[in-house]
């Protein structure tokens, strides 16, 4: 399997260290999201990881396209799930939600994760909680 196909299997594990371990030891992790998020080092990026699947425990990835460059990657993905948990700023309703998103890897000599970008339409996600009237959430 390649990196992208191991990156989507460790998050459909549910195992935040599985994930983390796919980033260098200082390897970063940086949301554009509506907040905006950067955390560095495994550790670090075990508890975003840890903070997402508590607030959707059902949580699952899949992946549309994957594209290749040296010592990069760049993935089209979207995640489906119940939002059942609380999450800093995101009270659980229990609503499903479904949004779609962009990663750009940034990548070691050794395959390692050293960054990561990460562009999400949270548009998606508020329409797949039903809190847009009109617009459908997304799907593929």
């Amino acid at each position: 399997m390649s990196l992208t196909e191991d990156l989507n299997a460790a998050w459909n594990s549910h195992d935040p260290e599985k994930v983390a371990s796919f980033y260098a030891d200082t390897g970063a992790r940086e949301e554009f999201i509506i907040t905006h998020a950067r955390v560095v080092g495994r550790e670090a990026i075990a508890t975003q990881v840890r903070m997402y699947l508590d607030a959707m425990p059902d949580l699952a990835l899949s992946i549309r396209k994957v594209s290749w460059g040296q010592n990069v990657a760049t993935f089209e993905w979207m995640v489906n799930a119940t939002h059942s948990g609380d999450a800093e700023g995101w009270p659980a309703k229990g609503e499903a939600v479904a949004f779609p998103g962009v990663s750009v890897l940034d990548l070691s000599e050794d395959g390692l994760i050293i960054e990561e970008r990460v562009y999400t339409d949270f548009t998606g996600l508020l329409a797949g909680a039903g809190l847009i009237p009109g617009v459908d959430p997304p799907s593929w």
